[in-house]
């Protein structure tokens, strides 16, 4: 479901996103959980390339985790890289339901594949407050 990719580092959790699946979920929200036991909050940057409509149908995995896992990581700030409509909807729609949502963090952005070096800039940077 996720590749790490080498951006990592202490508080920032990046990777690839591709199709999901509840081990992956799983496994993913497991790296979560343990960088923000280590660091109090986290940042995550994620690439979310090639997606289909099956590709974004199959991130309905990630409602369960989401609520069972979610009050035991604290994401402060999230960069979005994609380059589909369906990338760009998931992230729209998982911004609109911030205010009521458990893992949703309160600093959101949305760059396009195109723009990865902002992405990784904005994520690093513009989002150092906790």
């Amino acid at each position: 479901m996720f590749e790490r990719l080498d951006a990592t580092d202490d508080d920032l959790v990046a990777v690839r996103v591709g199709s999901g699946t509840a081990d992956g979920y799983e496994e993913f929200y497991s790296l979560l959980i343990e960088r923000t036991k280590q660091h109090g909050s986290i940042r995550v940057y994620e690439e979310v390339p090639d997606w289909t409509a099956t590709t974004y149908l199959t991130h309905l995995h990630g409602i369960v985790p989401d609520l069972r896992y979610g009050p035991e990581f604290d994401i402060r700030s999230y960069a979005c890289v994609g380059d589909s409509l369906w990338a760009k909807l998931l992230y729209h729609q998982w911004r609109a339901i911030r205010p009521i949502w458990p893992v949703a963090p309160d600093h959101m952005r949305y760059f396009h594949q195109d723009n990865r070096d902002d992405a990784l800039r904005w994520i690093r940077t513009a989002s150092d407050r906790p």
